[in-house]
């Protein structure tokens, strides 16, 4: 198993906004975690997820140029960007978009099982720098 391949294709369905090819590289019973979030348990929820953040960001991009293979796990750096221009859902509730655009570096801890697929997902970045760019903090 590739498993450089599954930060490729993850990376690359993330850019065309596919969460349905995202969610196929995950296995059905995935658990992703996110800062700021509760955990997102399952393939349909972490394809909602990101369709959500695909409609609050239309031109969200990741770039991961680091990848680090060991074992079961795929560790990726890098940095993602875009402009809010519509509802962002949080667990407050929806908020309306702010305009601003955001950057922020990141790191995915991936464990993949024996089956190729994302297991656990487990992403780190700045939850209080996120906010800060959407103006949502001063």
């Amino acid at each position: 198993m590739d498993m450089n391949a599954t930060a490729i294709q993850l990376t690359q369905a993330f850019n065309r906004h596919d969460p349905a090819a995202v969610g196929r590289l995950y296995s059905v019973d995935q658990v992703t975690l996110l800062p700021g979030l509760p955990p997102v348990t399952g393939r349909a929820a972490k394809e909602e997820m990101l369709a959500g953040y695909f409609r609050a960001f239309p031109d969200l991009r990741l770039e991961i140029p680091l990848v680090i293979c060991s074992g079961e796990y795929v560790v990726c750096e890098g940095t993602m960007s875009g402009t809010n221009t519509g509802p962002l859902e949080s667990p407050e509730g929806e908020m309306p978009a702010t305009g601003r655009s955001v950057t922020l570096p990141l790191a995915l801890i991936l464990k993949v099982g024996p089956d190729g697929l994302v297991q656990r997902d487990h992403t780190y970045f700045d939850e209080a720098s996120f906010l800060k760019q959407l103006g949502l903090t001063g």
